[in-house]
Parts: structure tokens; sequence; C-alpha cells
């Protein structure tokens, strides 16, 4: 299996930041390891600053367990901040609550992580869920998570400098792009089946995964999210 680095960039201190953040989503894994392996190549190789999970890590116990193995391994050298999607939440708490109390792993669906770069710049990380309690603060950059865009109400945005998503696998078949950039035919049911999108003055960035509803894609690739903030 193939793993895409797709690269975006996002302008927030007009190119005096320099962070790098690996966005990484819908993993669905049951019982091989193989794409951890690829994961945690990619991490080293990168070194990324942070690497935000947003959901669907596991479609049975199994895939739980070896996810929380590969957490405990990525959090020594690396910050990890994440949410839960539908499909973690299958198996009940018991199962789901494997990914909790990880060593420089945070879950934000009822909290706020605050974190600030080698160069200074300071960030507010939380769930879509608790947006109402981001603060209003012009010097620092408040970003959210959110597991399925299509959640999103666009009247809560204020505040909101950048949001990522998941859920959507890029509709796994693109047999092309809309003139806004939208992948066609899922465009068709989702309005937010595309790669990234400027709503007011929030930008939204939706992965399309490193797993599968059906078992292929066309014109979709697996992938993890490059993001550098400047």
């Amino acid at each position: 299996m193939e793993i895409v680095l797709r690269k975006e960039k996002v302008n927030f201190f007009n190119g005096k930041e320099n962070l790098l953040i690996f966005h990484i989503s819908d993993l669905h894994l049951r019982y091989s390891v193989v794409k951890l392996n690829k994961i945690e190549s990619l991490i080293v190789l990168n070194r990324p600053n942070l690497i935000i999970f947003t959901g669907d890590y596991f479609d049975i116990p199994k895939g739980a367990y070896n996810f929380r193995t590969f957490l405990f391994k990525i959090s020594k050298i690396n910050t990890v901040i994440f949410i839960r999607g539908n499909h973690d939440k299958m198996y009940g708490t018991k199962i789901s609550n494997l990914l909790l109390d990880i060593p420089n792993c945070f879950s934000v669906e009822n909290k706020l992580y605050k974190y600030k770069s080698d160069k200074g710049y300071s960030y507010n990380i939380t769930s879509w869920g608790n947006r109402h309690y981001l603060p209003k603060n012009k010097t620092e950059r408040n970003i959210v998570l959110i597991h399925n865009p299509e959640k999103i109400i666009e009247n809560d945005l204020l505040d909101i400098q950048l949001i990522l998503a998941g859920h959507l696998h890029g509709g796994q078949f693109v047999f092309f792009k809309t003139k806004d950039g939208s992948n066609f035919p899922g465009c068709i049911l989702y309005k937010h089946c595309i790669d990234r999108k400027q709503i007011k003055h929030t930008t939204l960035i939706v992965s399309k995964g490193l797993g599968d509803t059906f078992p292929f894609r066309f014109n979709c690739p697996k992938e993890i999210v490059s993001i550098i903030i400047e």
C-alpha cells in the first residue's frame, strides 16, 4: 500500500512561522500493522512538530490494541493530538478508552490543548464539540478537529482559523475535480468532499484517509496531509 504525502500550506504569521503538522485520519485498522509501520517510517523521516489524528482508527478491537501500541511509540518523540471517530466508539468505552492516558498523547474531545511552537507562536487546539471554549485572542490561532466535516455549522466559525477533518475518504471514487476543487461524484452527496476550501475566514482541510469503506479506490490516493504553517 502506497501512502502519499499531500502537501498544504497555511499562512498564519506572514511567513514567520515554520510549523509542520502531520494530519492523519481514517486508518480503519484490523489485524495488520503494515500500515502503521509505513506511517511510522514517514514520521521518522519528516519529523513533524505535531501529529494530529481526526478519527476512525480501528474497525475491530485488535486494531485498537495495535493503534495503542503505535501511539506509545510515536508519542515518545512527537506530540500527538487526537479526537475519536464514529468507528472508534462502536465497541464501547472499554475499547475506545485504550487511546487515553498515553504520555505526550492528548485527546481534545472535551479539552483545550495549548501549544507553543519553537518560534514562540501560540495555538489552541480542540474539537468541534468544544469550540465554544476557544479563546478570542488575536495573537493566537485556533485549530478545531472534527471527524465528519458535514457537521460543520458555518455560522459557528467565528474565531476558528483552521479546521482539520476526515471521514469522507475523498469519496474513494474521484472521476474529476469540479471548478471549485470538489471531488466528483462524492460532492453530489457531501458538500465538503474536497481537499481544501475556504469558508469565510476559516480554512478547512479534509484528509482522504488511509483506510477504506469499500476495498478499492479510484483516483483517490491514501494519504497523510503534511501541513506547513507559515
